[in-house]
């Protein structure tokens, strides 16, 4: 393999990473942008010497590292997230708003696998209700976002985890089970902050029109029943045991199709077509249908290319020798695996404020930092987390982003209003930190996967 210079190592990685942050900021699709970094990477190599088969080996050894995801529209026609989306509706409270706010679009988001839609349905549901209650919508804003976040954050069914975990090389499920060592505390402190900013409204008398249109929708719409949540219960239980992510998705598949044409008068057909194309939505309201419309494989056809885009990419920096060379380069900084979390989060934070976005958040620190990681004996799933603790969770308060721009589209409240409120996005990257600090759930390579809040990490001799 030939040799390189540290200049030209940190060429092969600035400037696709100048591309894409570029193609991003001037509108460009996220698939579009992550095809930039490999044209800009191909001629790079060209201009330094390297052979176009060598090229190409590399590119088709990074992209076949990277899975297919689905989204499981199916879940939607069986009646499981409709049943829990009507549970979750009826336990609204004075009293409890606010937390019950952030709880309600948390499930919201972790069982449809969207923020934006969590917000913009059951968000603006609640918005109604906050309203007659005479709440500050600054405040209930950052509820809101708060708990769509973290939903989202915690699905199987987000394309922002789907990206994360094939970028950093990680399980889907030991990602989600390592971003319990900071989103545990974010949502304990959270709800608790809620709490005592709702105390004031406790005696408000509350308006529940909105909220029992969707009640209403829904139970006239889908079979409601306690039984509806199997689908769920198997993928939850086979992935506690570990069970691979493809066999524990095709099971739930399976048993929420029979369930489907067993109990919500669905047709075979019509289920298996929802698995391709999606899920359709007919109850005649419109919040509801929004909702509730999506899903399918070919929704994922964004997710899947900028993965492999990801990919391939990555391949061209591994395969080819340049990131060995800037690796020998971080040596000299990084000492431990304290420092190699933070500089992560400092690069994901550079690239969100840089307006790169979180699709490169989510990308190219995967590739920059997935060696590094296993040269400093750190699990793949502390990259995935640490990478999601900045891309997904602080894009809404960036008002150039595009999180920043729906969310204050959305509500009509600026950033700057809904931010103070928005405990997810302000404390994410702090806690992080805080958990590299005291090595919480900081593995090593080996470890199996598991949440003991308070397991640290052995010293780590200095490199």
């Amino acid at each position: 393999m030939k040799k390189y210079t540290v200049k030209q190592a940190a060429g092969a990685v600035i400037l696709p990473i100048l591309a894409v942050v570029a193609m991003v900021l001037t509108g460009n699709n996220i698939v579009i942008a992550l095809l930039s970094t490999i044209v800009v990477e191909t001629v790079y190599c060209l201009l330094n010497g390297i052979k176009y088969q060598e090229i190409e080996d590399s590119l088709l050894k990074g992209g076949s590292n990277v899975l297919g995801a689905v989204l499981i529209a199916c879940w939607i026609a069986s009646g499981t997230i409709p049943t829990l989306l009507y549970y979750e509706m009826e336990i609204i409270s004075p009293a409890l708003f606010l937390p019950v706010t952030f709880i309600l679009c948390f499930v919201t988001a972790i069982a449809t696998g969207t923020s934006w839609g969590s917000a913009g349905t059951m968000g603006i549901a609640l918005i109604g209700v906050a309203t007659g209650l005479g709440m500050p919508l600054p405040l209930v804003c950052g509820a809101i976002i708060s708990g769509a976040l973290i939903g989202d954050k915690l699905s199987p069914l987000s394309d922002s985890v789907l990206l994360a975990s094939a970028s950093s090389g990680t399980n889907i499920f030991d990602l989600i089970v390592s971003m319990l060592y900071t989103t545990v505390p974010l949502s304990i402190i959270s709800i608790i902050l809620y709490g005592v900013l709702g105390i004031r409204y406790s005696n408000a008398n509350i308006n529940l029109e909105t909220i029992n249109t969707l009640l209403e929708g829904l139970d006239s719409t889908f079979t409601i029943n306690p039984a509806m949540q199997l689908p769920l219960l198997i993928v939850l239980v086979m992935s506690i045991k570990k069970i691979p992510a493809f066999a524990t998705f095709t099971v739930g598949i399976v048993v929420s199709i029979i369930m489907a044409a067993a109990f919500q008068n669905t047709s075979l057909t019509d289920v298996m077509g929802a698995t391709v194309n999606g899920y359709v939505c007919e109850s005649g309201i419109e919040e509801l249908d929004s909702l509730l419309t999506r899903g399918g494989a070919l929704s994922m056809a964004q997710v899947v290319f900028a993965a492999l885009m990801a990919g391939m990419f990555s391949g061209t920096l591994k395969y080819l020798g340049f990131l060995d060379v800037l690796i020998d380069e971080l040596r000299k900084v990084i000492k431990n695996s304290t420092s190699l979390v933070i500089m992560t989060v400092c690069v994901c934070l550079v690239l969100m404020f840089g307006g790169g976005g979180q699709y490169t958040t989510l990308t190219l620190p995967g590739v920059a930092f997935r060696k590094f990681y296993d040269e400093m004996d750190v699990h793949s799933s502390v990259l995935g987390r640490t990478m999601e603790d900045v891309g997904t969770m602080i894009d809404c308060a960036i008002p150039w982003t595009v999180s920043g721009i729906y969310y204050s589209g959305l509500f009509g409240v600026a950033v700057g209003e809904y931010l103070p409120f928005t405990f997810m996005a302000l404390l994410s990257p702090v806690i992080a930190i805080l958990n590299a600090v005291l090595g919480l759930g900081i593995f090593r390579c080996n470890d199996r996967i598991s949440y003991h809040p308070f397991r640290r990490r052995t010293k780590d001799a200095e490199k």
